[in-house]
């Protein structure tokens, strides 16, 4: 009876593929793109400092949102929660401080290679 599940699942797929009809044409099996008849290569080189900027956001929106505990039982949490607090918040402008000083943050920066200059600030080679 176990094994049921998956061999009901594998019988229906099977089933919709010999049942569905199937008519393939230019549009239906090209990249979708909003739509819109793609004109170009729909793999053209563009800038990624906005996905750099969501990657870096995320850690620290939801180190942010860690904080929400602490605000609920504030008056509750005395001088060790504040101090845990302060040691969370500390850690948080380290790694901030961290990151700007490696350039994560630089925005214009063109294809440079930064492995050896990061390792180099990494293990002071």
């Amino acid at each position: 009876m176990a094994y049921s599940a998956p061999v009901v699942g594998v019988a229906l797929i099977g089933l919709n593929y010999l049942i569905s009809i199937q008519n393939s044409y230019n549009e239906k099996n090209g990249p979708f793109e909003c739509g819109f008849t793609s004109y170009l290569q729909s793999r053209s080189a563009f800038s990624v400092a906005f996905i750099l900027v969501a990657i870096l956001f995320l850690p620290f929106d939801l180190e942010i949102s860690s904080i929400l505990p602490f605000v609920v039982s504030a008056y509750s949490n005395g001088i060790y929660g504040l101090s845990i607090l302060l040691i969370f918040l500390l850690s948080l402008v380290i790694a901030f401080i961290y990151e700007i000083s490696l350039g994560a943050l630089d925005l214009e920066r063109r294809f440079k290679p930064i492995v050896k200059p990061l390792l180099h600030k990494l293990y002071n080679l």
